[in-house]
């Protein structure tokens, strides 16, 4: 494996398949947060729920962008304006452990609501705080909305395969390299 300027082991670009996924996966939750800021801040909703939701949209499009770090150089490599870090390797195995974690919390959520809007588990949504009412139910467009963000687990999990594919060449040796004239085992 060839290294790089700054020392560290080059690693195998990502697929295009994958660089496909990491954007879908904050274009996909693009149109339900977009809707949830509009919603917030319309429909007789107070001061706290409206700060809720919009909070709740940054969030999810912020968390969908870290996909992108996975086939980006900011995911190999911590950025120079980073103090202490820049320049360094990112620790590939943590950051696919998360990414995994991630994705399959997100496919459980995806299927649990899938689910629950066909068998009924939940009748009533929570309530946010000082809600005194039950808000109507959203047109049934606004499931359109959502749809786009259903795959963003599985989108999660392929490319947080592909990261470590990729990674796997970087990773430092976990045995001791035997030293020189020493007996390598019998």
């Amino acid at each position: 494996m060839t290294t790089s300027a700054t020392g560290h082991p080059e690693v195998l670009p990502p697929a295009r398949w994958a660089v496909w996924a990491a954007w879908a996966a904050p274009l996909g939750v693009l149109p339900s947060s977009v809707w949830r800021v509009a919603a917030g801040f319309g429909n007789g909703h107070t001061t706290t729920e409206s700060v809720y939701m919009l909070f709740l949209s940054i969030a999810m499009v912020g968390t969908a962008f870290l996909t992108v770090g996975l086939v980006s150089r900011w995911g190999e490599v911590y950025p120079r304006w980073m103090p202490r870090v820049a320049g360094r390797p990112v620790p590939a195995r943590t950051v696919t452990r998360i990414a995994r974690i991630g994705g399959w919390l997100l496919v459980v959520i995806i299927l649990y609501g899938v689910l629950n809007n066909i068998f009924g588990f939940v009748e009533e949504g929570a309530r946010l705080i000082d809600q005194d009412k039950e808000f109507e139910q959203p047109p049934a467009w606004v499931a359109w909305l959502y749809l786009p963000a259903a795959p963003w687990g599985f989108l999660v999990l392929a490319v947080a395969g592909d990261y470590a594919r990729r990674m796997a060449g970087r990773a430092p040796a976990a045995k001791a390299r035997p030293r020189s004239g020493a007996p390598t085992g019998v």
